[in-house]
């Protein structure tokens, strides 16, 4: 018969601490990636979860061996699972999306110059007429990437792949995404 040693505090509260990690790298990433805030966030998110990993491959197998404390031990696991699940499948777009396509829409109908803001949850750093229709940039490095909307009834020209021009596809509707070839091609 085996006896389960009693869980001292320090390897409950270190598992609850990587597990809190996990939850917290899970939440900047689902923030990031529906409000396309600068990709630092990204960056700290990944940090946050190595550190949780090596927590983890450390504080796991005492827990389990010595403690039988499987609930807990899988805990930060589902966590970085589901997270990632929901960030691969796009769940943290299309709900900044679902929060912002009013603010966005009624800001790309105007379609004054300006150098962007926040619009519903996502931000964005210019907002300009091009092509007949509304270019809503959120590439932080240069109006390169974004959101575009054109009026109904009309779509974006194709510009055939040549560089320094956008290319425009289906998002939303009257919405697309689009992006610039920053070369020219042959």
């Amino acid at each position: 018969m085996t006896t389960i040693v009693p869980v001292p505090r320090r390897w409950s509260v270190a598992m609850g601490v990587t597990t809190g990690t996990a939850i917290v790298a899970m939440a900047i990433m689902f923030a990031v990636d529906a409000t396309h805030i600068n990709v630092l966030g990204w960056v700290l998110a990944v940090v946050m979860l190595l550190a949780c990993g090596l927590s983890w491959m450390i504080l796991a197998p005492i827990g389990c061996a010595r403690y039988r404390r499987f609930r807990t031990v899988v805990a930060a696991p589902v966590v970085v699972i589901v997270g990632l699940g929901s960030v691969w499948f796009g769940v943290p777009e299309k709900v900044g999306w679902w929060l912002s396509a009013g603010s966005m829409t009624a800001a790309a109908q105007r379609c004054q110059s300006s150098e962007g803001g926040w619009f519903g949850v996502i931000r964005t750093i210019g907002v300009r007429p091009a092509d007949g229709g509304c270019q809503v940039a959120i590439d932080s490095l240069a109006i390169v990437g974004g959101f575009a909307y054109f009026p109904p009834g009309t779509e974006p020209p194709d510009h055939g792949g040549a560089g320094y021009e956008p290319v425009y596809t289906p998002y939303d509707g009257n919405w697309y995404r689009f992006a610039v070839s920053m070369h020219e091609h042959p």
